[in-house]
């Protein structure tokens, strides 16, 4: 019988003995293959100082380039239209700056991620259009946001991949042709998906999309993130521009004005963050070993089991039941959820609380079991039925 991903790849993380993480989705853990990276970077810094830039099995200069090429292969696209470049909040706003045309409203999900909203507000504002007016909201489910779009008021929209609340994972190729068919610029969060679903940006036509790297991908906390350009817009001039965007044989030449790199590459602004994007490379190449496709079928499996134990114990599931619907991690609804959360880590299970009541658990199938799910629930039921109460019925924490 074939080994699982977890058999195969958890000896190259540094779990403590006994923990359960189930809290990949905010930060995954570190690898053994990350951590060599950066002790190599930092041997390289050591021993050539600024030649580290060029010479060497791994120069600096065109870290961005190899790690872009890893991160196409996660999201369906060609290298050329794949960046690793800032963070998910900076590429958001170089996509919207780059691409929204400002004629007509922007539109996001109601509930959206705080940072994809604070950024929308102020780019509004830099245009000096009035967000309470300039910004609308749709629920996140295909029926509702397919009539927002026909009603032909907007011309962007970003949208989660995955809703980082529920779980819920939406159609991103009937969302994208929808988008298209109605003229708005879709860009894509996929900051819970990269890494855990397959993608084809490239095939779905989509316009553009951002990420970070820390989550599914374990690129270490803050780690550089990316983004994604459709080829359609290869030819745009950057609607922020900086050096590190220019080809790169013109970095120097302290030309008036720029050359803008090809592809993707031209929404770079400052120098690679050496040290931040060294682990990415390799966590995205131990992401690329073990394959999509068989991680997106394990964690199907896992967060099925999760699922189905938590209805059994008699939990309020909020992701959808459906593998189609669901992305990489399933939410539970409990009005004591911060209470139990903290309990669930003082038994060695580590999970995720998002106020006011909701408990994200993100099995990863690089190193999670069927066990471990099972572990999860069975000690949050038993927390949740034996814990004491307070006088006002919450847990105790």
């Amino acid at each position: 019988m074939p080994l699982t991903l977890a058999e195969r790849f958890r000896s190259r993380f540094l779990i403590p003995e006994g923990m359960v993480y189930l809290d990949g989705n905010s930060l995954g853990p570190l690898s053994l293959d990350a951590e060599a990276a950066v002790v190599r970077t930092l041997a390289e810094w050591r021993t050539q100082a600024i030649y580290g830039w060029t010479d060497g099995t791994h120069p600096w200069l065109f870290l961005a380039e190899r790690v872009a090429a890893q991160l196409a292969l996660l999201v369906g696209a060609a290298p050329e239209s794949v960046c690793a470049t800032g963070s998910i909040t900076v590429n958001l706003h170089q996509l919207l700056a780059t691409l929204y045309d400002g004629k007509k409203k922007a539109l996001c999900d109601t509930g959206a991620f705080p940072s994809d909203r604070y950024a929308l507000q102020s780019h509004l504002r830099l245009r000096g259009l009035d967000p309470t007016e300039w910004l609308e909201t749709a629920a996140p489910d295909e029926d509702t946001i397919e009539a927002a779009f026909a009603t032909g008021k907007f011309s962007v929209a970003v949208l989660p991949s995955v809703v980082y609340t529920s779980g819920r994972l939406l159609d991103l190729p009937r969302l994208t042709a929808a988008a298209r068919a109605h003229g708005v610029t879709v860009l894509w969060d996929l900051a819970h998906s990269i890494g855990i679903v397959p993608h084809a940006l490239d095939d779905w036509g989509c316009d553009g999309a951002f990420w970070c790297n820390y989550k599914w991908l374990s690129g270490g906390p803050g780690a550089v993130g990316g983004l994604y350009l459709n080829p359609r817009h290869h030819d745009k001039r950057p609607g922020l521009a900086g050096w590190f965007g220019s080809q790169k044989a013109t970095l120097f030449d302290n030309a008036d004005a720029q050359t803008p790199a090809d592809g993707a590459a031209r929404l770079q602004l400052g120098t690679t963050h050496v040290l931040s994007l060294a682990p990415v490379e390799a966590t995205a190449g131990l992401v690329n070993e073990a394959g999509i496709v068989a991680l997106r079928r394990e964690s199907l499996l896992l967060t099925a089991v999760l699922g189905r134990d938590a209805d059994a114990a008699g939990f309020k599931l909020v992701t959808p039941r459906s593998g189609a619907q669901r992305g990489g991690h399933i939410t539970i609804r409990h009005p004591h959820a911060a209470a139990l959360c903290r309990a669930l880590r003082r038994e060695g299970i580590v999970p995720d609380h998002r106020p006011p009541d909701l408990i994200r658990l993100a099995p990863s199938p690089l190193f999670n079991t069927l066990d471990d799910c099972q572990r999860a629930i069975e000690v949050l039921a038993a927390l949740a039925h034996s814990a004491p109460q307070d006088e006002t019925g919450g847990l105790i924490p």
